[in-house]
């Protein structure tokens, strides 16, 4: 694949990675040697004002220049669909200013590299309202990874019924991450009871993020960002398209109104 920078045969790779999905935004930078470096807002739903100045933050940090970088990645959704937006719209903006190839991240699975020596479920859910999580699971087996529960939005307890569908026997550790943690904690705690009871080692089945890792990051967009473009899986900047898994409230309610006027 071409980049737009080599030093005799070493291709040199700084993918920009752009997250704003979650309650915080952040960015960061992947290097052809898998470094990553960092930038988090600690403001919450600040995306638009700290984006921009948090990539230049982050290019000084790296001693980078913006025409270093090679790709821009995007955490894609589902998420806060305002959030989603912005960081779209920024991703392609640069993208097409840079001329540059873009590589749109599913939000929910790049929770799959938060922790790479975790043995067990990776399980992020996110509070979708409307009595719903955006919620997948995921695993890793000989290297590879893999796809216990698709991404979709469930019920709290229809995913945890698709989830012991997978795990039936209960052997697999399950690590929860996401606001969902904070929105369904009672059902949350109810369900982690029940499956710690079923442990033949009197251990924690269900083990809940640490803060750092808990709500989404621009660190693990990039590790995947990376792996997505040693596959080859990157697009150009028109083909970066949100992933909502729902519609909008403000869409639903006049997709419902439209509905009733039709019938009248």
């Amino acid at each position: 694949m071409e980049t737009k920078r080599t030093r005799g045969y070493i291709r040199l790779i700084n993918i920009l990675a752009i997250e704003t999905t979650g309650p915080y935004a952040s960015v960061a930078i992947i290097n052809e040697n898998k470094e990553i470096w960092e930038e988090q807002s600690d403001q919450k739903l600040s995306h638009l004002q700290s984006l921009i100045p948090m990539i230049e933050k982050l290019l000084k940090k790296c001693e980078l220049q913006i025409d270093d970088i090679t790709h821009i990645a995007v955490s894609q959704g589902p998420g806060s669909f305002t959030g989603i937006r912005i960081g779209m719209a920024t991703a392609k903006a640069l993208a097409q200013a840079l001329d540059l190839p873009a590589i749109p991240v599913p939000t929910l699975k790049a929770f799959a590299w938060s922790l790479p020596n975790f043995d067990g479920l990776y399980c992020p859910l996110f509070d979708a309202r409307r009595n719903q999580i955006y919620a997948g699971a995921y695993y890793w087996k000989d290297g590879l990874f893999r796809v216990a529960v698709e991404d979709g939005a469930y019920k709290f307890e229809e995913f945890v019924a698709l989830l012991k569908t997978f795990n039936l026997d209960n052997k697999m550790k399950i690590m929860l991450f996401g606001d969902g943690i904070d929105a369904y904690g009672r059902a949350v705690e109810d369900w982690k009871i029940v499956i710690d009871r079923l442990s033949l080692k009197n251990d924690s089945l269900i083990i809940l993020a640490e803060k750092d890792i808990k709500y989404q990051r621009a660190y693990f967009v990039a590790s995947f960002a990376y792996t997505l473009w040693e596959k080859g899986l990157v697009k150009h900047y028109e083909e970066l398209q949100p992933v909502y898994l729902r519609k909008a409230e403000a869409q639903r309610r006049l997709d419902e109104k439209l509905a009733r006027e039709r019938v009248k």
